[in-house]
């Protein structure tokens, strides 16, 4: 199940919202009640259990002339 992360127009807090059902999406900001957007948030993945990353040649396009992600040269 999702978490979103959303901000307040007025105050910008920020919060994390586990979304089950559409009843779940939050309306109001629960400190000030100013409007809550979606805000942009990223993950990371990292570890022995994150996803191994196969080079291509759209490895030849990382600015490093190689693919940091690949751990070689991304040829």
């Amino acid at each position: 199940m999702p978490i979103y992360e959303y901000e307040c127009d007025k105050c910008q807090e920020r919060v994390e919202i586990l979304i089950r059902t559409e009843k779940d999406v939050p309306s109001k900001c629960s400190k000030c009640g100013g409007k809550l957007n979606k805000a942009f948030s990223s993950f990371s993945v990292s570890g022995p259990t994150a996803p191994k990353h196969e080079p291509s040649s759209a490895c030849a396009a990382c600015p490093s002339g190689g693919c940091p992600y690949s751990g070689g040269t991304g040829r």
